[in-house]
Protein backbone atom coordinates (compact mmCIF):
# COMPACT_ATOMS: atom_id res chain seq x y z
CA UNK A 1 0.00 0.00 0.00
CA UNK A 2 2.69 2.28 0.71
CA UNK A 3 3.72 2.58 -3.26
CA UNK A 4 0.57 3.70 -3.78
CA UNK A 5 1.00 6.65 -1.53
CA UNK A 6 4.13 7.36 -3.08
CA UNK A 7 2.46 7.24 -6.56
CA UNK A 8 -0.12 9.72 -5.60
CA UNK A 9 2.47 11.63 -3.81
CA UNK A 10 4.43 12.10 -7.05
CA UNK A 11 1.51 13.00 -9.34
CA UNK A 12 0.08 16.04 -6.89
CA UNK A 13 3.77 16.88 -6.87
CA UNK A 14 3.52 16.82 -10.62
CA UNK A 15 0.33 18.79 -11.34
CA UNK A 16 1.16 21.53 -8.93
CA UNK A 17 4.77 21.97 -10.67
CA UNK A 18 2.85 22.20 -13.89
CA UNK A 19 0.03 24.68 -12.51
CA UNK A 20 3.17 26.45 -11.27
CA UNK A 21 4.80 27.21 -14.68
CA UNK A 22 1.50 27.96 -16.55
CA UNK A 23 1.20 30.88 -13.77
CA UNK A 24 4.28 32.38 -14.65
CA UNK A 25 4.33 32.10 -18.64
CA UNK A 26 3.11 34.94 -20.10
CA UNK A 27 -0.39 35.32 -21.55
CA UNK A 28 -0.89 36.58 -25.28
CA UNK A 29 -4.40 37.69 -24.90
CA UNK A 30 -2.85 40.09 -21.99
CA UNK A 31 -0.17 41.32 -24.42
CA UNK A 32 -2.36 41.60 -27.11
CA UNK A 33 -4.67 43.88 -24.59
CA UNK A 34 -1.63 45.57 -23.12
CA UNK A 35 -0.55 46.29 -26.84
CA UNK A 36 -4.05 47.97 -27.55
CA UNK A 37 -3.67 50.02 -24.04
CA UNK A 38 -1.19 51.62 -25.48
CA UNK A 39 -2.65 52.70 -28.79
CA UNK A 40 -3.41 56.85 -27.41
CA UNK A 41 0.51 56.67 -27.69
CA UNK A 42 0.28 55.75 -31.55
CA UNK A 43 1.53 59.01 -33.70
CA UNK A 44 0.37 60.07 -37.17
CA UNK A 45 3.19 60.64 -39.17
CA UNK A 46 2.06 64.10 -41.36
CA UNK A 47 2.78 63.57 -45.14
CA UNK A 48 6.14 64.71 -46.23
CA UNK A 49 5.13 68.67 -47.71
CA UNK A 50 5.36 69.12 -51.75
CA UNK A 51 8.62 70.24 -53.05
CA UNK A 52 8.76 74.27 -53.42
CA UNK A 53 8.53 75.16 -57.41
CA UNK A 54 11.53 75.73 -59.32
CA UNK A 55 13.29 79.06 -58.93
CA UNK A 56 13.30 80.74 -62.45
CA UNK A 57 16.25 80.35 -63.99
CA UNK A 58 18.08 82.18 -66.97
CA UNK A 59 18.31 80.59 -70.44
CA UNK A 60 21.33 78.60 -70.86
CA UNK A 61 24.60 80.12 -71.81
CA UNK A 62 24.50 81.38 -75.89
CA UNK A 63 21.10 82.69 -75.42
CA UNK A 64 19.39 85.87 -75.44
CA UNK A 65 16.50 87.63 -74.77
CA UNK A 66 14.55 90.00 -77.13
CA UNK A 67 12.72 92.60 -76.02
CA UNK A 68 10.64 95.23 -78.30
CA UNK A 69 9.53 96.45 -80.78
CA UNK A 70 9.33 100.47 -79.94
CA UNK A 71 8.86 102.84 -82.43
CA UNK A 72 10.22 106.51 -82.34
CA UNK A 73 8.06 107.61 -79.40
CA UNK A 74 8.45 104.63 -77.11
CA UNK A 75 12.15 104.32 -77.43
CA UNK A 76 13.81 106.60 -74.85
CA UNK A 77 11.34 105.41 -72.13
CA UNK A 78 12.03 101.60 -72.96
CA UNK A 79 15.94 102.61 -72.95
CA UNK A 80 16.03 104.39 -69.77
CA UNK A 81 13.71 101.45 -67.91
CA UNK A 82 16.60 98.94 -69.01
CA UNK A 83 19.36 101.27 -68.07
CA UNK A 84 17.86 101.03 -64.18
CA UNK A 85 18.53 96.89 -64.37
CA UNK A 86 22.48 97.85 -65.00
CA UNK A 87 23.14 95.28 -67.47
CA UNK A 88 25.87 97.20 -68.72
CA UNK A 89 27.16 95.67 -72.33
CA UNK A 90 25.00 93.19 -72.45
CA UNK A 91 22.48 95.22 -74.11
CA UNK A 92 22.15 95.69 -77.72
CA UNK A 93 19.57 97.15 -79.93
CA UNK A 94 18.97 95.71 -83.28
CA UNK A 95 16.66 97.14 -86.00
CA UNK A 96 13.47 94.60 -87.17
CA UNK A 97 10.44 95.62 -89.78
CA UNK A 98 7.42 95.29 -88.26
CA UNK A 99 4.10 94.45 -90.29
CA UNK A 100 1.83 96.45 -87.97
CA UNK A 101 -1.91 95.66 -88.69
CA UNK A 102 -3.48 97.66 -85.79
CA UNK A 103 -3.19 101.05 -84.07
CA UNK A 104 -4.32 103.16 -81.06
CA UNK A 105 -5.22 106.22 -82.61
CA UNK A 106 -7.38 109.37 -81.69
CA UNK A 107 -9.40 110.52 -84.35
CA UNK A 108 -9.17 113.84 -86.43
CA UNK A 109 -9.52 116.87 -85.19
CA UNK A 110 -11.46 120.06 -86.42
CA UNK A 111 -7.98 121.75 -85.81
CA UNK A 112 -4.24 122.08 -85.24
CA UNK A 113 -5.50 124.20 -82.38
CA UNK A 114 -8.11 120.94 -80.88
CA UNK A 115 -5.13 118.87 -81.63
CA UNK A 116 -2.67 120.58 -79.48
CA UNK A 117 -5.05 121.16 -76.94
CA UNK A 118 -5.81 117.20 -76.64
CA UNK A 119 -2.13 116.36 -76.30
CA UNK A 120 -1.35 118.51 -73.90
CA UNK A 121 -4.30 116.83 -72.01
CA UNK A 122 -2.21 113.44 -72.95
CA UNK A 123 0.47 114.56 -70.81
CA UNK A 124 -1.74 115.59 -67.76
CA UNK A 125 -2.82 112.39 -68.32
CA UNK A 126 0.50 110.80 -68.20
CA UNK A 127 0.76 110.00 -71.55
CA UNK A 128 3.68 110.27 -73.57
CA UNK A 129 4.36 108.34 -76.36
CA UNK A 130 2.26 109.65 -79.51
CA UNK A 131 2.56 111.30 -82.60
CA UNK A 132 0.55 114.07 -84.25
CA UNK A 133 -0.56 113.75 -87.76
CA UNK A 134 0.08 116.99 -89.92
CA UNK A 135 0.56 115.33 -93.47
CA UNK A 136 -2.55 116.39 -95.44
CA UNK A 137 -5.08 113.55 -96.36
CA UNK A 138 -7.37 111.77 -94.63
CA UNK A 139 -5.71 111.68 -90.58
CA UNK A 140 -4.64 115.09 -90.56
CA UNK A 141 -4.72 116.23 -87.05
CA UNK A 142 -5.32 113.00 -85.91
CA UNK A 143 -2.87 111.36 -83.10
CA UNK A 144 -1.29 108.11 -83.16
CA UNK A 145 -0.93 106.60 -79.75
CA UNK A 146 0.99 102.85 -81.08
CA UNK A 147 1.10 100.96 -83.45
CA UNK A 148 0.72 96.78 -82.94
CA UNK A 149 1.24 93.49 -85.07
CA UNK A 150 -1.89 92.21 -83.49
CA UNK A 151 -5.09 93.03 -82.33
CA UNK A 152 -4.37 91.87 -78.51
CA UNK A 153 -1.65 94.27 -77.82
CA UNK A 154 -3.87 97.12 -79.04
CA UNK A 155 -6.62 95.81 -76.75
CA UNK A 156 -4.06 96.02 -74.05
CA UNK A 157 -2.69 99.17 -74.74
CA UNK A 158 -6.19 100.29 -75.20
CA UNK A 159 -6.99 99.19 -71.76
CA UNK A 160 -4.03 100.60 -70.19
CA UNK A 161 -4.79 104.33 -71.82
CA UNK A 162 -8.29 103.86 -70.33
CA UNK A 163 -7.04 103.61 -66.77
CA UNK A 164 -4.93 106.77 -67.36
CA UNK A 165 -8.35 108.54 -68.12
CA UNK A 166 -7.99 108.61 -72.00
CA UNK A 167 -11.45 108.00 -73.37
CA UNK A 168 -11.25 109.41 -76.80
CA UNK A 169 -9.04 106.49 -77.66
CA UNK A 170 -9.66 103.45 -79.72
CA UNK A 171 -8.51 100.71 -82.19
CA UNK A 172 -8.20 100.62 -85.99
CA UNK A 173 -6.88 98.44 -88.58
CA UNK A 174 -4.00 99.66 -90.87
CA UNK A 175 -1.84 97.83 -92.49
CA UNK A 176 2.05 99.03 -93.41
CA UNK A 177 5.81 98.13 -92.69
CA UNK A 178 7.12 100.03 -90.07
CA UNK A 179 11.19 100.10 -88.90
CA UNK A 180 11.22 99.99 -84.97
CA UNK A 181 13.80 99.22 -82.78
CA UNK A 182 14.28 95.87 -80.21
CA UNK A 183 16.67 95.32 -77.29
CA UNK A 184 18.99 92.44 -76.85
CA UNK A 185 20.20 91.06 -73.71
CA UNK A 186 22.80 88.83 -73.77
CA UNK A 187 22.98 85.71 -71.19
CA UNK A 188 20.66 87.22 -68.77
CA UNK A 189 20.84 85.75 -64.83
CA UNK A 190 17.39 84.19 -63.17
CA UNK A 191 16.94 87.64 -61.64
CA UNK A 192 17.24 89.68 -64.19
CA UNK A 193 15.56 87.04 -66.55
CA UNK A 194 12.47 88.04 -63.87
CA UNK A 195 12.83 91.58 -64.04
CA UNK A 196 12.83 91.43 -68.12
CA UNK A 197 9.11 89.92 -67.31
CA UNK A 198 7.87 92.41 -65.29
CA UNK A 199 9.16 95.10 -67.36
CA UNK A 200 6.98 93.29 -70.19
CA UNK A 201 3.81 93.37 -68.39
CA UNK A 202 4.43 97.06 -67.67
CA UNK A 203 4.73 97.69 -71.41
CA UNK A 204 1.48 96.44 -73.15
CA UNK A 205 1.73 95.05 -76.23
CA UNK A 206 5.43 94.97 -76.00
CA UNK A 207 7.05 91.12 -76.51
CA UNK A 208 9.72 89.26 -74.89
CA UNK A 209 11.42 86.24 -76.29
CA UNK A 210 14.55 84.02 -76.11
CA UNK A 211 16.47 83.92 -78.98
CA UNK A 212 19.86 82.73 -80.71
CA UNK A 213 22.90 85.18 -79.41
CA UNK A 214 24.18 86.40 -82.61
CA UNK A 215 28.18 85.72 -83.27
CA UNK A 216 30.28 88.01 -81.96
Amino acid sequence: MKWIFFVLLAASLGLAAVTYVRDRLPNPDAELLGQQMNADQIRIVPPRPVPAPAPVTAPGPGVCYEWGSFGAAALPRAQSALDALALGGRISRIDVAVSTSYWVYIAPLKSKSDMEKKTTQLKERGVTEYSPMLEPGRWRYAISLGVFRNEDGAKKYLAALRDKGVRSAQIGEREQRAAQTAFLVRDPTAAQSAQLMELKAAYPGSDLRAVDCPLS
